[in-house]
């Protein structure tokens, strides 16, 4: 004899279950200064980033440059070197990007280009960048990790240590014992 609620007794049962594979309270796939981005914007800016770029780019590592990209531009902000949204939307379209790029792929690429102006000596030796030469040689790594980031833990999280964001293995998670 088959019962007719079993189908919604599955789909209750599966509900639970997949419930346990997202952030316990965390709906957002990220969120920044403030700022959350979904799930599926951290998934299209990892996409749209990887389409313009001569390699795969990882989740981690957008999260990571979303993740600092304030702190960068508020360095930056009123010098020649400041980095625009226009600036970036019109690089990735010229770049091949297909579509408008989402507002996460715009942060993590202004990050990129300040990282690239930090790099680069004759940048650096500018007299106008000599307030974010003295910002850079006070920053530590427990600075990067006290930066306000919020990781959902499909992600990963935010590390303290300033490493960026590590994977996280959930607490159902058991590990075999060797």
């Amino acid at each position: 004899m088959k019962r007719a609620y079993s189908f919604p007794l599955a789909a209750s049962v599966t509900a639970v279950v997949l419930s346990g594979c997202s952030g316990v309270g965390m709906t957002e796939g990220v969120v920044i200064d403030g700022t959350g981005y979904s799930v599926g914007e951290v998934q299209e800016a990892t996409e749209q980033l990887s389409e313009v770029s001569p390699e795969p780019v990882d989740t981690a590592t957008v999260i990571y440059q979303a993740g600092i990209a304030p702190l960068l531009g508020g360095w930056f902000e009123g010098t020649s070197y400041e980095v625009t949204e226009s600036e970036v939307r019109t690089s990735l379209s010229d770049a091949g990007l297909e579509g408008d790029a989402g507002d996460l792929t715009v942060q993590a690429v202004s990050a990129q280009r300040y990282l690239a102006v930090i790099n680069d000596q004759a940048a650096m030796s500018d007299e106008e960048l000599a307030p974010v030469v003295a910002e850079l040689q006070t920053l530590t790594q427990e600075d990067l990790g006290a930066l306000p980031v919020e990781v959902n833990p499909r992600f990963g999280a935010w590390s303290p240590a300033g490493d960026g964001v590590l994977p996280q293995v959930p607490e159902w998670i058991v590990q075999p014992e060797s």
